[in-house]
């Protein structure tokens, strides 16, 4: 079922030029994206850098879902609960918990799509 989906959204990407260009980068840009979060939760980059950071994250999960590719999915969302497990070091925030269950959930089912495809 979620085959289909990525299906659309591959074609979906593939009508846009900018974001069909970056169709081939998909794992550079999460992996690039989550190490660059990971420095955040340590250095301090900005506010405008954290906001960037973000949307670039979601857009690269949204790459990675296009073109099937749950390997990077599963290292690049589990590298985003590690990045909020370490924000627990502040301080209990239930955005902080509700955000390792969300992200820590699709991680687990990257994984488990991963090792049903091979």
């Amino acid at each position: 079922m979620i085959e289909n989906v990525n299906n659309e959204l591959k074609k979906y990407f593939e009508s846009k030029p900018v974001i069909s260009s970056l169709l081939g980068f998909d794992m550079i840009i999460l992996y690039g994206c989550v190490a660059l979060m990971l420095l955040n939760s340590f250095v301090y980059l900005g506010g405008i850098i954290s906001g960037i950071l973000f949307y670039i994250f979601i857009l690269a999960v949204l790459l990675c879902l296009a073109k099937n590719n749950f390997n990077a999915l599963m290292v690049g969302l589990g590298v985003k609960v590690l990045i909020e497990l370490i924000s627990f070091r502040y301080g209990f925030y239930w955005s902080t918990l509700y955000a390792v269950l969300i992200y820590g959930f699709f991680a687990f089912m990257a994984y488990k799509k991963s090792m049903v495809k091979k």
